[in-house]
């Protein structure tokens, strides 16, 4: 394994994450992957996410998994719903996710893969240092003392900034979803390296699913099936005048796969 690829929040968008895999045994062949969290919920197929996870990790390709804000909803609703997918008083996306997984006989596949995401919070590797974390970190705190909650759920509120334009870089390149964006966003130092890649594009939205190769410092993008569910191309994080960081969006990214 020569290099890693981090996909960003998938939500359930099976077709989606099986084109993007087909084009990774080309693009990244021996790449491993981290996956960075929300597999399954919002989506129209987690059905088709969990196969097409099993069916590389029966290729042979090594599969990580970093756990999300939603894989605890999701493991709750898996655990209630019961072997007969039972979704009485679950909220709609939910019961559509277990009706969904029920009826492909994945109930027990889907509970096992949340168990699994819910043991990561964060995953590294080196050379360059890199993190992939669901949401992000305190910049104030650094990685090694942020909370587990915080890695999974840090979003800037309508008025702040968002974390990445207040990170001093100590902690390495930080791979980031979470929030959804337009365009892949990546944040560099004044010599290219990057330091931030926020790669939620809103697949689920109607945005794309992102994945960033990080030897190559390249991203590629497949479009999403989905309908546009808002004004999509207002999704973007506005950069501060004293921010340090440059920022490079999609002029490195491989063409879109339709």
């Amino acid at each position: 394994m020569s290099d890693t690829v981090v996909i960003g929040d998938v939500h359930g968008c099976g077709e989606e994450l099986s084109i993007l895999f087909k084009r990774l045994r080309r693009w990244a062949p021996r790449c491993g992957i981290v996956m960075i969290g929300d597999l399954l919920t919002k989506g129209p197929r987690p059905d088709l996410v969990i196969e097409a996870i099993h069916a590389e990790r029966a290729a042979g390709r090594r599969i990580r998994l970093v756990c999300g804000n939603h894989e605890p909803r999701a493991l709750a609703a898996l655990r209630r719903a019961g072997g007969d997918g039972q979704t009485a008083h679950m909220p709609p996306r939910l019961a559509a996710m277990v009706d969904c997984l029920a009826e492909a006989d994945l109930i027990d596949d889907a509970i096992t893969l949340m168990r699994e995401a819910m043991r990561t919070i964060r995953i590294g590797g080196a050379r360059p240092r890199w993190h992939a974390i669901h949401a992000g970190i305190d910049p104030e705190r650094g990685l090694a003392r942020t909370r587990a909650r915080v890695m999974m759920a840090i979003k800037a509120g309508p008025d702040e900034d968002d974390w990445w334009w207040n990170y001093d870089g100590t902690d390495g390149l930080l791979i980031v979803g979470h929030k959804p964006l337009s365009r892949p966003l990546v944040l560099r130092r004044p010599d290219g390296r990057p330091v931030v890649a926020a790669i939620d594009t809103g697949c689920v939205y109607g945005g794309f699913l992102t994945a960033y190769r990080i030897g190559t410092d390249r991203l590629l993008m497949v479009r999403s099936r989905q309908r546009r569910q808002f004004s999509f191309r207002r999704r973007t994080s506005r950069r501060p005048t004293d921010s340090a960081w440059r920022v490079a969006a999609v002029a490195q990214a491989r063409t879109p796969v339709h």
